[in-house]
């Protein structure tokens, strides 16, 4: 798996997937689901595709946990990772501005 897809596209942004964008842009093959920040609807979609782990490699799904809902990105390597949002679009930030949000690391599992 590469992570050239996501560099190249740094600053974009797709309303319609919003923070679920760079896993579609890394995983294209995965049916887009509806963003909904109920856990009992994506928790079981993501183990459909992902099994989790304790530690993060390139390319692994990280799934936080803020007050208002999840938030979902791909680990870069280095202690980073992409994101994006309404307020910003596909970029890299530091893992340990967020750790403490961190709920879950899944790893692409082709079962």
């Amino acid at each position: 798996m590469s992570l050239k897809i996501l560099f190249q596209n740094i600053g974009s942004y797709s309303d319609k997937l919003d923070c679920l964008y760079p896993i579609y842009l890394l995983h294209p093959e995965i049916p887009q689901y509806e963003l909904i920040q109920d856990e009992n609807y994506f928790l079981p979609l993501v183990k459909k595709h992902f099994i989790q782990v304790n530690e993060p490699q390139k390319g692994d799904l990280l799934v936080f946990k803020f007050a208002v809902g999840f938030h979902f990105g791909i680990y870069a390597g280095n202690r980073k990772f992409f994101h994006c949002c309404k307020r910003h679009k596909l970029r890299i930030s530091r893992l340990s501005g967020y750790q403490n949000l961190l709920k879950g690391i899944y790893r692409w599992s082709q079962h």
